[in-house]
């Protein structure tokens, strides 16, 4: 169980509108109104489709989320929020341009839990939550995440090469950090009914051999080595001789050309493998390939392929590593805990907007949704940023809500969207995933307490006046 200083407490920010950050924290009971009221969004203006669903909420993210819950309170379980993606602060103790990065521990812990708390309640039973932190507090945000969603809910850590060590990014120690963490948790583990992705990969030697006579039976079949195939194609005898004519890149230039061909051949390339724990019947056939030499057997299955042996190995078919992949034929590979595969290089001007130093990939986004959700499933942003979340939401047709403090919300999340819906935006994951236009969003701002100096906020409206009350007592 972790523990710190004021644990028991919450933490209430002044709001700076001006800068729209949060200022001099004071620590207050967490049953203080100015932390724990549900206020009313404010309903400020549609952008496109009216009927989308899609939310951006301006406000603290923590009395936003308070209204949320109580708003989600009334849906049905599909209504829900599939997926969550949150990237905090890190708390580096940097002061970034957009955001106060520079929370005593204590404080950074106490937020955290605070929105934790809120934010798994808007989660579907079989929704997932994606927390993006560093290294400076990665192993604290575990066990915070352990006490709110509860240990045996954890699902994945994943590490992400965001740096080079060539850049601005990469701290300078040795041996120099280049990575951050994903913290993946479900609402509930055995309801999370998660997506296999599958991501790109190279040609392997590994699959190194050929059916010459493909099209005949599976007796006749002739294998030969996928080198002589490609020593034949360019008139060359040997390895010795492809050294000569190709010179000491001999050996790449090779694979290159073998990944061409069994690009283009999949279906007849092969690698022979040997099965573990074989069934008795597959061992069997296994058996006779050993004492046939050259010869192809074939163990029939009733509801999956047949396994095909030679030589006493069984063949594994390229063909099944191909997979259509951001719109393009190419080996592939089951997703692992490391993603060394998204760059961080070069994404300045996704979305037609700046914002250094937290601005995240699209594609990092598109993978974490690809991974929870289906179409028209709510994703959830509550420290939106610059508005990738959202961004890449809408394009892969997912609902979406997302919450910003800062003027960033009016400046860059709410021009970024508009281009997307209008089909001006081609940058990020537009041309893999084909998007052209569409959708909308609605424009909220978190409204007024409804107390004012110790007495009721007589400002606000009759009707808004009567939302807050009611939503305030947990009725709608």
């Amino acid at each position: 169980r972790l523990d710190w200083i004021n644990k028991d407490l919450s933490l209430y920010y002044e709001i700076d509108e001006k800068e729209g950050k949060g200022v001099r924290p004071v620590w207050v009971p967490k049953n203080d109104i100015r932390v724990a009221e549900p206020r009313i969004l404010r309903f400020v203006k549609n952008y496109g489709d009216v009927t989308s669903g899609n939310m951006l909420v301006k406000g603290d993210n923590l009395l936003v989320l308070r209204s949320l819950v109580e708003m989600f309170k009334g849906k049905r379980e599909k209504d829900k929020v599939k997926c969550i993606y949150i990237d905090p602060p890190f708390n580096t103790g940097n002061a970034f341009q957009h955001y106060d990065d520079n929370l005593e521990h204590s404080e950074w812990l106490t937020m955290m839990r605070d929105r934790l708390f809120l934010l798994r309640k808007l989660l579907k039973n079989s929704g997932a939550i994606f927390v993006h932190i560093n290294s400076e507090e990665m192993h604290y945000l575990r066990l915070l995440l352990d006490e709110v969603f509860g240990r045996k809910n954890f699902l994945q850590i994943v590490t992400i090469e965001s740096a080079t060590t060539a850049s601005y990014r990469a701290i300078n120690l040795c041996p120099v950090n280049v990575v951050e963490y994903l913290l993946i948790y479900a609402k509930e583990k055995n309801k999370f009914d998660g997506r296999v992705v599958y991501v790109e990969d190279n040609y392997s030697d590994d699959y190194g051999y050929y059916i010459e006579n493909y099209d005949q039976s599976h007796e006749k079949w002739k294998i030969i080595t996928l080198d002589q195939v490609i020593y034949k194609q360019n008139k060359i005898k040997n390895w010795r001789e492809a050294k000569e004519k190709w010179g000491q890149n001999w050996k790449e230039i090779r694979t290159q050309l073998k990944a061409e061909f069994a690009l283009q051949n999949a279906e007849k390339i092969v690698s022979l493998n040997t099965l573990q724990k074989p069934s008795a019947g597959i061992q069997e056939v296994i058996e006779k390939s050993k004492n046939k030499r050259n010869k192809v057997f074939e163990f029939k299955r009733k509801d999956s392929e047949p396994i095909f042996t030679y030589n006493g190995r069984t063949l594994a078919f390229y063909k099944s590593k191909i997979r259509n992949i951001n719109g393009k034929e190419t080996p592939s590979r089951i997703l692992t805990n490391i993603w060394n595969d998204i760059s961080y290089l070069g994404i300045g001007p996704e979305g037609g907007v700046t914002f250094l130093n937290g601005k995240k990939p699209e594609a990092l986004i598109k993978r974490v949704i690809e991974l929870s959700t289906d179409e028209n499933d709510l994703v959830f942003d509550s420290f939106a940023g610059s508005g990738t979340t959202g961004a890449v939401a809408h394009k892969m047709k997912r609902r979406w809500i997302m919450v910003e403090m800062g003027h960033q919300a009016e400046n860059l999340i709410i021009p970024r969207l508009q281009k997307i819906a209008a089909g001006k935006d081609q940058s990020g994951i537009s041309e893999a995933i084909k998007w052209e236009n569409g959708g909308g969003f609605q424009y909220y701002k978190l409204g007024e307490s409804v107390i004012h100096e110790q007495d009721m906020n007589w400002a606000l409206k009759a009707e808004e006046m009567a939302e807050a009350v009611f939503l305030h007592f947990q009725y709608r």
